[in-house]
């Protein structure tokens, strides 16, 4: 399918939101598109990017980091532009039976998790989100995410960063993202499925922290990216 380049949102941390428009199949929170580029010498190319759109929403969006060829190509779209896209893809999906949902993003891991989180709300099941990344500045979608937090009360967010020092009196997480550190804030870690996206060495950390902590494997599901 050919879709055309509606707008693009600077996020800040080197991502960029491009919000797409056209004849969108039917897709699930958490699914991924492929994008289909040709370089400089006219070979085609492609790569995979989840959705950070929720299939509501008018708009297929991606928050797409600055991070190499590929993507520079696609920070070079300007609007107007028409790519090639073809999905949607991917099994890592919402289960129907879960009766807390808690999710931890590394840096632009937030992507897919967006989408989840939003559907979780309108189903109105109780979500948490803690997301991780080196610096404050790189927590893509935290304004969007403290607003929802507002307006849904089954809903609480905690930011983490690794690499700045924070103020007295910050209500974050300063350091890694620890089992320790998620427990405290949930109170306890049963009872809940834990949705995990971000680089491989982030989410195997967590992951490995939560099912040392007594979580069940079934209850952790997890994305990889990079």
């Amino acid at each position: 399918m050919e879709l055309v380049l509606e707008k693009a949102v600077e996020e800040g941390g080197d991502v960029r939101s491009l919000y797409f428009a056209g004849s969108v199949p039917t897709y699930k929170p958490g699914n991924f598109f492929r994008l289909h580029l040709k370089d400089g010498s006219g070979k085609k190319m492609f790569r995979p990017y989840s959705a950070a759109s929720h299939p509501s929403e008018r708009h297929l969006r991606f928050c797409i980091k600055k991070d190499g060829m590929f993507s520079g190509m696609v920070w070079g779209l300007r609007e107007g532009d028409r790519v090639e896209v073809d999905g949607p893809y991917g099994i890592f999906t919402l289960g129907a039976n879960d009766p807390e949902r808690v999710f931890i993003a590394g840096g632009v891991g937030i992507t897919p998790l967006r989408s989840m989180i939003i559907q979780t709300l309108l189903e109105g099941k109780p979500a948490v989100l803690f997301h991780s990344a080196r610096t404050l500045g790189g927590i893509t979608c935290m304004g969007e995410m403290k607003a929802l937090a507002l307006q849904n009360q089954g809903f609480r967010c905690f930011p983490a960063v690794t690499r700045e020092q924070m103020p007295d009196g910050w209500d974050g997480i300063s350091g890694r993202l620890t089992a320790d550190a998620i427990a405290q804030r949930l109170g306890t870690l049963s009872g809940k499925t834990y949705y995990i996206c971000g680089p491989p060495h982030m989410v195997e950390g967590v992951a490995k922290g939560l099912l040392d902590a007594g979580v069940e494997k079934k209850s952790v599901k997890k994305e990889e990216w990079g």
